[in-house]
């Protein structure tokens, strides 16, 4: 059987409201590309499953209503995964001219700081003028991780897992 080469184009963010609904967040050259299909994959346990597409709406942030996602119990489950086009369905011309995000793959992979252990699941990847932030739920708050050469350590992509030594006191600013 043939490999299906894919192409990352966004992926899955928070869920919104309770019918099943998912902000997404999309690189903005596949944007157009996106609003026209009807069919994604999500990467889900390391496989592409397929998602069609019920509804897109939104401005900033696109929101989109999966055919089979009924609630937002189910809508949970989707949080925070990559989304794929086949390669074959990108034109060539959409790459990007300017580099992604360095670490945008991390996204739903646990964050682990040497000292203090699990601080928990990467939400989001934030591009700030500085560098990229990893978005992080750590003790009932939302905390914004530095992802530089200096804190991170290790990537391990089977574990999912990002291996940090924070400084001192970033945890609890």
């Amino acid at each position: 059987m043939p490999t299906i080469d894919y192409t990352q184009i966004g992926f899955t963010k928070k869920t919104h409201g309770v019918a099943g609904e998912l902000k997404v967040s999309i690189e903005e050259h596949y944007e157009g590309l996106f609003l026209e299909k009807d069919l994604v994959f999500l990467e889900i346990r390391g496989s592409k499953q397929p998602f069609f597409i019920e509804n897109i709406r939104g401005g900033g942030d696109l929101i989109v209503k999966f055919e089979d996602v009924k609630n937002r119990e189910e809508a949970l489950l989707l949080q925070s995964k990559a989304i794929f086009l086949p390669s074959s369905e990108v034109p060539g011309d959409l790459e990007p001219e300017t580099p992604g995000l360095e670490y945008a793959g991390i996204i739903g992979f646990t964050l682990i700081d040497r000292h203090v252990g699990e601080i928990g699941r990467i939400e989001e990847i934030l591009d700030m003028p500085q560098q990229e932030m990893a978005v992080v739920h750590y003790q009932g708050r939302e905390v914004l991780i530095p992802l530089n050469n200096q804190f991170v350590q290790t990537i391990d992509t089977v574990a999912q897992s990002v291996m940090v030594d924070l400084p001192d006191g970033l945890l609890t600013m």
